[in-house]
């Protein structure tokens, strides 16, 4: 595990690569450089010109709130492309028999796929919100998941991202029973650069 020079105390930076010559640069803003952090690798899309593709794992919890606000006031380009990744797991079904002669619970199954729903589509516009009135390059990717941490992982493969940005249920602590098995996988198998960044910062 690796950690940039100047960052904050507790910021966990995993799987970090070495820039040229060794060790971990940073470019003339600040942000870290080097293999995964290719600032020449120059993109398009519909979200126009971009070079660095950043995924933010959220959900409704404050660590996950306190990890985006990090980003943005710590390591944000004007060039990043953001993906804000929600993976909410799947709700638990209340479960039946035929053999019962019970019919099948299909308005409570579809109150609590309703009830995801809307959790989900709110925790989506409020940080829409703020990508829109910070001008930002972004795109949500929601998809409930058995395993949170695999479910970031592909989409991260899929977006083609340069980093993972986690929040922590930590507070600087290097046990991954502190950090809880999201981080805790991520840490052990993201396919990029991974930051963990503990609530309080």
């Amino acid at each position: 595990m690796a950690q940039l020079g100047s960052s904050p105390p507790g910021v966990k930076f995993v799987n970090l690569p070495e820039a040229e010559g060794g060790g971990v640069g940073r470019d003339r803003s600040g942000s870290a450089t080097g293999a995964g952090f290719n600032a020449a690798r120059r993109r398009t899309s519909s979200f126009g010109s971009y070079t660095r593709v950043v995924v933010v794992a959220v959900d409704g919890s404050e660590h996950a709130r306190n990890a985006f606000d990090w980003y943005l006031s710590n390591i944000w380009r004007a060039d990043d492309l953001l993906i804000l990744v929600h993976c909410p797991e799947a709700p638990k079904l209340p479960t039946f028999s035929f053999k019962s002669g019970i019919s099948p619970p299909v308005e409570e199954w579809k109150k609590i796929l309703d009830d995801m729903n809307v959790k989900a589509r709110k925790l989506e516009e409020d940080y829409e919100g703020t990508c829109t009135q910070k001008k930002l390059k972004f795109k949500v990717r929601c998809e409930p998941m058995k395993n949170i941490g695999e479910g970031i992982c592909r989409i991260c493969e899929e977006e083609m991202g340069d980093m993972i940005i986690c929040g922590s249920k930590g507070t600087g602590g290097t046990k991954f029973a502190l950090k809880g098995p999201v981080c805790e996988y991520l840490m052990r198998n993201a396919p990029v650069p991974a930051v963990i960044v503990p609530l309080r910062m």
